[in-house]
């Protein structure tokens, strides 16, 4: 009677639809993993190699970073960015279950063994790039972020120097996860947020026949990105910059500048925080529009500190 009576406690504990067998939301999962990641600030640093790099040499040259390999695998992007979060400290590696990154990132919500399948897919695109790499323990897998320039090195944190061009870094908030980012906007979108945080200006251009050059993204990705985080009001059109070039008769070109709303306007470096820098068009690389001078501008926008978001510009 005894044995048959601690069978049934131990089924009841288990039965189908108990809270231990109803999975964390995918929103819960991630806020479970930002929280303990225990960052301060609650940003995530980025090396602004990972959505451009450059090769030391004679004259520097830029070219694509590994963000331009993950146009067509945005899941995988997804899931890079979140364990950027988790990994705060330590031998930068994080440790778990197959079903919390399948939640986190969407790709699974199964319980019954299958999540680890769609996850590996996602963390062998990731290895290929040589941005993390994989070690079992036991029934958990760990995690190690490496050298977001995907070079294969070990990870280190980020300085911040000007004088090193593999140092500088950009950072993404967890705001982004907050407003719930990550399910709003599509990949072209979440490829220009990084390509502009990346600049570290107040205004920025994105010129889409030069970028996809620089940063390996077609033109039709980088305009349909522009689209889209202006109509989310991340972005906003704050300026027209009136430049010098060969590439027309006139030897006059226009572009437009952009500049992000907050809390996603947080990547300003000193230059433009001080007002030096606030009419230049940007930390763009030393290639950059070749024989193109700017001649006007207008000043940089004023966004308001506290709460809410500025107004778009009429």
């Amino acid at each position: 009677m005894y044995r048959k009576l601690v069978r049934m406690t131990r089924r009841s504990a288990f039965r189908p639809g108990s809270a231990s067998e109803v999975p964390l939301t995918q929103d819960q999962t991630i806020k479970w993993l930002l929280d303990r990641s225990q960052r301060t600030n609650r940003t995530v640093p980025i090396r602004r190699a990972f959505v451009q790099d450059t090769e030391d040499g004679p004259v520097l040259q830029q070219k694509p970073g590994p963000l331009s390999q993950l146009m067509r695998h945005e899941r995988a992007l997804d899931l890079l960015l979140l364990m950027y979060a988790a990994t705060s400290g330590g031998d930068f590696g994080v440790t778990e279950r197959a079903e919390t990154w399948g939640r986190a990132s969407g790709a699974s919500f199964k319980i019954d063994g299958s999540a680890s399948a769609p996850v590996s897919r996602l963390w062998r695109k990731l290895e290929d790039l040589q941005l993390i790499e994989r070690s079992f323990e036991g029934r958990f897998l760990k995690v190690t972020k490496l050298l977001e320039d995907g070079s294969g090195k070990a990870y280190t944190r980020p300085t911040g120097s000007e004088n090193s061009r593999k140092d500088v870094y950009f950072q993404l908030p967890y705001q982004y996860w907050d407003d719930e980012l990550h399910k709003k906007l599509r990949m072209p979108a979440k490829a220009v947020m990084l390509i502009g945080m990346s600049m570290r200006k107040a205004k920025f251009p994105i010129v889409p026949e030069t970028y996809e050059k620089w940063y390996g993204i077609s033109q039709a990705s980088l305009r349909r990105g522009i689209d889209q985080l202006v109509e989310a009001q991340l972005l906003d059109e704050v300026d027209q910059e009136v430049f010098i070039t060969g590439e027309t008769a006139t030897g006059l070109g226009t572009r437009t500048l952009y500049a992000f709303r907050p809390p996603y306007h947080l990547n300003v470096n000193k230059a433009d925080r001080d007002g030096d820098g606030a009419d230049g068009v940007g930390e763009q690389p030393s290639s950059e529009f070749p024989g193109t001078q700017p001649i006007f501008s207008q000043p940089s926008p004023v966004f308001p500190t506290l709460g809410g978001f500025a107004r778009r510009p009429a």
